[in-house]
C-alpha cells in the first residue's frame, strides 16, 4: 500500500487532475496526469463497481496497481498527480500484465526520468 503523502485523496485533487491533466488510455487502463508543485509524486486508482461486482476482485485489482506504482515510483520524474483509471476489461488478468500494459502506458505519457 502507498504511504499516505503519497496517495491523492480528496475529491478536489482528482477533479483537478481529471479537468486539467493530459490522459492516455489502453483496452484495460487508462492514466491521468498532472504536474503538482510538491517533491513527490501522488497516486489515485480508480475502480468503479462496473469494472466488477466483487469488492474482493476491485481490492485485489487496487493491491496489484499500488504495488507496481510503489516499484516504480523511483523511475518516474519527480512532482506528478497520477490517477490510474482501471476500465472492466482489466478483472482475470495477471500481476505480469497489469504491469507491463501499466508501463507501456506511463512511457507514452514520457514519465519516466
Amino acid at each position: 500500500m502507498l504511504a499516505k503523502p503519497q496517495r491523492l485523496a480528496r475529491d478536489k485533487d482528482f477533479k483537478k487532475v481529471f479537468e486539467q491533466g493530459r490522459s492516455c488510455y489502453s483496452k484495460r487502463l487508462g492514466v491521468k496526469v498532472i504536474n503538482n508543485q510538491r517533491p513527490k509524486n501522488r497516486y489515485g486508482i480508480i475502480i468503479s463497481a462496473k469494472v466488477s461486482k466483487k469488492a474482493v476482485e476491485r481490492n485485489r485489482l487496487k493491491r496489484q496497481i499500488s504495488q507496481i506504482l510503489k516499484g516504480l515510483d523511483k523511475s518516474l520524474a519527480p512532482g506528478l498527480d497520477l490517477a490510474v483509471v482501471v476500465l472492466p476489461a482489466m478483472p482475470g488478468q495477471e500481476f505480469k500484465a497489469v504491469k507491463n500494459e501499466l508501463e507501456k502506458i506511463l512511457e507514452k505519457l514520457k514519465l519516466f526520468r
